[in-house]
């Protein structure tokens, strides 16, 4: 009674209510029970009991038979739909990729329209349309990319009946009739079908409009963004797993289109959110700018963005999902790549770029590009049209170099540009390469492609384990280039590219599944990123960054997702020292960006750099860093070391693990081997070894000079014989890792996985939790850089430490001697510490151990360390004692 009575009050308020079929005669209605109902899922355990959910905030209710087949938080999702749908408000549904945002709208869509999950709701608008009533119906439109079409009418088929067609094509027209007259429920059209046809399609009035993968108008400035904000419905409904992609103005974008003006203009938006939220960001942030920006993020997301936004983890269904190993590899330049790539550098093209803001040298006060050198010296215009070509050559350079050799089937103007740019590149070869322009000989030659080295080697293993591979890239002319060099191989290659119709698509991506024979499959990163579902393969290969995060990450999710049941791999592969590592090292700072607008998080501050300011460009951002070529030197290694630096002096341990209950490492091989993974670099790992061990001891173990020679000064070996830890037994030597000798045969020096990069750590939250008690009229404290203010703090107390040491032995003062810690102890006392560690671990030797530490995961690795750490503690303060 209740329900009916609020539901009646909200129906007199001209609230979008689902359409009572009360006085609507279905002859269906005397047998029930032997109704068809959908979906039908033959070999699945439902999740839910057998009976229908009402939604209570919006009078709405799924029926059991697709309720049963819900999650709790896709109930939540569907109830989060509902509402805006009946009180006719805008929202983003922004769960992250693979957890069924199209099921959650195919619910609240049967909860809106008041269906049952039976074959009656097949008859349901045909029957209201011939009740000879002016009854409401609603009227959905769905705008989505072009390959995901197939799979909207699939999934709504699937999940129940519906009267659906599809504004695209040649028959369009006619479908946009249907809608305007109400014989159809739900119309599909792609952006740009909307874009050519928007005052057509918004002569409809649509009662909600589903956005699907909305991000595609998260440019304000855009023709489809535009379009967009024109379309003729106040419930608006963005779904999009990355609302976050470059900058934090695109979640305005977005949410602005859902609640046109809620928001106020961008302006404002910038100054109070986007601004504290990047400057707070930078490496070299103060107090003040950290503790507005973790303010600003919290006040963000538990405020504001609740209203309108909804996003959920795939951690919600890791029950069922396998392993996902994301791993970078940076491969290294062959010498011809890097004697081209230098001698593009060296260019007057990349000269004039990059001195472009530097003062003329006329004296006239202005900057040079804009002065004197406006034009390059050879005639060919102005420096300004060929900043994106530079860029363009560089990163063509960074993954084959036959990409820069023009193709006879090019236009002849394309061709005289690729030719000068190859000349620039390679001024002894580049006529030789030019008369063989077409030849596969330089597809083939291991001297232009040093990711070639690496990707060869670990296709010939995955081929002979059985297993399936994904290999994408944003350049088409490397993924023919592959596909040719395929073809003179045993392996089945399949390909798939924009050039290619959606049937096309569906068609051969079908193929890959279905033929255990099928090896590799290479697909365009913007074509095939989105709606493919490739859970056959287990192997992903991205063979060049792309600018936007959500590119690759998308392209992840084609193998690992629902379905897949094999552990799936991934290899991003970055050339180091290039601009290709800059794209990445923006791709880690856009990821933190996004982490920071959906969850409020800590993002560890690795870049000084900051967005769109031009006086802290740092580490990533302005042309100096686009056009420089690091040569041997991998900039991310020495980013990630430079900010466990920063935090370690900041006061606060680097390692993140409780000591309270240090983990115990077990004594087989296999979990050896499973507890060990390559963490950034071996310097990084040799500092901590001795970061605690600079006291005498009374416990040393006189083999230790077996290894190196045992110093009195240091405290560097425990005595298996004494220690108070049981030793493991010793076993026999560890197997190495296959996959990191491939690498290492290849010539990768450095690797790191993705999602240890990314993210929070507790030195982090708790330097941003200072910041945020530090109280607003200790101006001398929110002043300070959180690092450097740190820094100063420990060497002060350093200082301190000193002066009390060199006391004389007999004041009261000096009679306890503080233990003091070095980071950088020398060379022979880090092999020391490593030979201690092997045999306190149970190895037969140094190198035995050195094998398996190659195969650590970081948090494996500080684990280790941990473990080490609080061992030699006892030691140290024994021998204090």
């Amino acid at each position: 009674m209740q329900f009916d009575r609020r539901a009646e009050h909200l129906k007199a308020s001209g609230l979008k209510l689902p359409p009572s079929y009360d006085e609507v005669d279905f002859s269906d209605d005397e047998r029930l029970e032997f109704l068809q109902e959908r979906p039908a899922f033959q070999h699945l355990k439902p999740c839910n009991k057998y009976e229908d959910i009402t939604l209570p905030y919006s009078l709405g209710l799924i029926p059991a038979p697709i309720a049963q087949w819900l999650r709790q938080y896709q109930v939540d999702g569907a109830a989060f739909l509902h509402e805006m749908f009946v009180y006719q408000k805008g929202g983003i549904l922004g769960d992250d990729m693979g957890l069924g945002k199209t099921v959650q709208v195919i619910a609240f869509l049967t909860a809106a329209y008041g269906k049952t999950g039976d074959e009656r709701d097949a008859k349901r608008m045909r029957k209201m349309r011939r009740s000879g009533q002016d009854r409401w119906y609603p009227r959905t439109l769905i705008v989505c990319p072009g390959t995901l079409i197939k799979n909207w009418m699939s999934e709504l088929a699937r999940w129940g009946w519906w009267s659906v067609d599809t504004y695209h094509g040649d028959s369009k027209e006619l479908a946009l009739q249907a809608a305007r007259s109400g014989r159809i429920e739900i119309l599909i059209t792609t952006y740009s079908t909307y874009l050519h046809n928007k005052d057509a399609v918004n002569m409809v009035d649509w009662d909600c409009v589903i956005a699907d993968e909305c991000h595609v108008i998260k440019e304000r400035k855009s023709e489809t963004t535009k379009a967009m904000n024109m379309i003729n419905a106040l419930c608006r409904i963005g779904l999009t797993g990355t609302a976050i992609q470059n900058k934090y103005e695109e979640l305005w974008t977005l949410l602005n289109w859902c609640n046109p003006g809620k928001l106020g203009p961008v302006t404002v938006w910038k100054k109070t959110i986007s601004e504290p939220l990047k400057i707070g960001q930078s490496h070299d942030a103060t107090v003040y700018e950290l503790r507005k920006a973790r303010m600003t993020a919290r006040k963000l997301v538990e405020n504001l963005l609740p209203q309108f936004f909804l996003r959920r983890m795939k951690t919600l269904i890791a029950d069922q999902l396998p392993k996902k190993v994301d791993r970078v590899v940076f491969c290294p330049l062959t010498e011809t790549q890097a004697e081209a790539y230098e001698n593009i550098l060296e260019s007057d093209i990349v000269t004039y770029i990059k001195t472009s803001t530097d003062p003329c040298d006329c004296g006239s006060g202005r900057k040079s590009g804009w002065c004197c050198h406006q034009l390059l010296p050879s005639g060919a215009g102005k420096w300004q049209s060929y900043v994106f070509p530079a860029i363009a050559v560089l990163q063509k350079l960074s993954n084959h170099l036959a990409i820069l050799i023009p193709q006879g089937g090019d236009p002849t103007e394309k061709q005289e540009k690729d030719k000068e740019m190859l000349e620039l590149a390679l001024p002894d070869q580049w006529e030789k390469l030019y008369r063989s322009r077409d030849s596969i000989v330089n597809f083939a030659n291991p001297e232009f492609c040093g990711k070639w080295k690496v990707l060869r080697q670990l296709l010939k293993w995955w081929h002979a384990n059985g297993d399936k591979v994904l290999v994408f890239s944003h350049s088409v002319r490397l993924l023919k280039m592959l596909q040719m060099l395929f073809h003179y191989t045993s392996y089945n290659v399949s390909y798939l590219d924009g050039s290619m119709s959606y049937e096309d698509r569906a068609k051969v991506v079908d193929d890959f599944n279905a033929d255990a024979r099928q090896f590799v499959f290479l697909i365009s990163t913007r074509s095939g990123g989105v709606g493919l579902n490739i859970t056959s393969a287990n192997k992903v290969v991205i063979v060049d960054p792309n600018w936007n995060p959500s590119h690759d990450l998308q392209a992840q999710d084609r193998a690992y997702r629902i379905g897949q049941s094999r552990d799936v791999e991934v290899f991003r592969l970055i050339s180091a020292g290039t601009i290709e590592e800059i794209v990445y090292a923006r791709q880690i700072y856009k990821q933190q960006q996004a982490n920071i607008g959906y969850n409020a998080s800590s993002e560890r501050r690795y870049f000084k750099g900051v967005q769109e300011k031009k006086d802290k460009k740092g580490e990533i951002f302005g042309m100096d860093n686009l056009f420089a070529y690091r040569n041997d030197n991998i900039v991310l290694r020495d980013i990630v070391n430079k900010t466990n630096v920063a935090e370690s002096k900041a006061g606060v341990q680097v390692m993140d693990i409780d000591l309270s209950e240090p983990p115990t490492l077990t004594t087989t091989n296999d979990d050896k081997l499973s507890q060990f993974h390559q963490d950034t670099t071996t310097d990084a790992v040799m500092n901590k070894l001795a970061a605690m061990i600079r006291g005498e001891s009374s416990t040393v173990d006189p083999s230790a000079s077996s290894s190196s020679s045992s110093s009195s000064s240091s405290a560097a070996a425990v005595n298996p014989e004494t220690t108070p830890t049981t030793l493991p037994p010793k076993t026999p030597p560890p197997r190495h890792d296959p996959i990191q000798a491939i690498l290492a045969n290849a010539g990768v020096e450095y690797t790191h996985l993705n999602n240890e990069v990314i993210g929070s750590s507790k030195i982090e939250e708790r330097l941003s939790r200072r910041a945020e008690l530090t109280a607003d009229d200790n101006h001398r404290h929110l002043d300070r850089q959180v690092f450097a203010a740190a820094q100063r703090s420990e060497n002060s107390q350093s200082q301190s430490q000193s002066q009390s040491q060199s006391r004389p032995s007999g004041s009261s003062e000096g009679a306890k001697q503080p233990i003091r810690y070095k980071f950088h102890p020398p060379p022979e006392v880090m092999k020391r510490q490593f030979c201690s560690m092997a045999r306190r671990f149970g190895f037969a030797n140094a190198t035995e151990f050195a094998l398996v530490v190659e195969g650590m995961t970081q948090a494996e690795r500080r684990a280790c360390l941990e473990r080490w750490y609080a061992e030699r503690r006892e030691e140290v303060f024994k021998a204090e004692d």
